[in-house]
């Protein structure tokens, strides 16, 4: 059997490559390249939350041009304003994710109150996004509303002249009354009538002229109210859904700032 002594069972210290020299030297320029990383991060924190307090109030400038001047309960301004705020709320949470960052690190004494408002705001902001959503939902059912209603009317303005056309057509007896009732459609530029025969082609094709916008604009009511529902109900999930997000994301951002509201030793 083959006898294993004790330098076979227990390498010598020699063996291991902490004592390699090269090791130790690319070992140090790793650390010291990482000190110097860390050092420039360090450098940089103040730029970076003094660029997020910038972008913080650029977005509140914004905020107030938008809503100013106000006009509450109409349902298409309301529905603008939260479109137009969700479409620019990338910007305070990288503001906050700037002026968070680094903790209380390299923090200057009037930036601890500052912190703890700003951690208190984003669960108030978080709360009205969040009750903006039904709002939301209930002002586009009330523009999809208004809206057709207004479709609707203009339609039936259009119809009523058809209409009103369509009886001045069944009172013409004569070439003379015909020519009038042309020459009132066309803005004195119809041709003359001249026999019988041309009066009863011209009541017939004024007769098809009417039944054919009667029917195509029914058909391009229904068109065009299809295509803007579409585009209300998409813009709708759109800016309510971002809502919803932006919301729940400045509650979490105020349960991670918890540190920011609690007292420094």
């Amino acid at each position: 059997m083959t006898q294993f002594n004790q330098e076979n069972i227990n390498p010598t210290y020699s063996d291991y490559p902490e004592n390699n020299s090269d090791y130790q030297a690319k070992l140090t320029q790793k650390v010291d390249k990482l000190g110097n990383f860390s050092l420039n991060m360090l450098r940089s924190l103040v730029l970076w939350r003094l660029i997020g307090y910038g972008f913080l109030v650029l977005f509140a400038l914004d905020v107030v041009a938008i809503v100013v001047p106000p006009n509450f309960l109409n349902p298409q301004w309301e529905f603008q304003i939260l479109g137009e705020i969700v479409e620019r709320v990338a910007i305070p949470f990288i503001a906050l994710l700037l002026i968070f960052f680094g903790g209380n690190y390299l923090r200057k004494g009037w930036e601890y109150l500052v912190l703890t408002s700003l951690s208190w705001l984003s669960l108030i902001v978080g709360v009205l996004f969040i009750l903006a959503v039904p709002l939301g939902v209930i002002n586009t059912i009330r523009i999809d509303t208004q809206a057709t209603t207004r479709l609707t009317e203009q339609t039936n303005q259009r119809l009523e002249i058809l209409k009103q056309v369509e009886t001045k057509l069944k009172d013409v007896n004569s070439r003379e009354e015909m020519q009038v009732l042309i020459s009132q459609l066309s803005n004195n530029n119809a041709p003359t009538i001249e026999n019988d025969q041309q009066l009863t082609e011209a009541k017939q094709r004024l007769g098809e002229f009417i039944t054919s916008s009667r029917n195509q604009l029914s058909t391009q009511t229904d068109l065009a109210n299809n295509q803007r529902r579409k585009s209300l109900i998409k813009q709708s999930v759109k800016w309510n859904l971002g809502a919803l997000i932006s919301g729940i994301l400045f509650v979490m951002t105020w349960q991670m700032t918890k540190w920011a509201r609690q007292k420094v030793e």
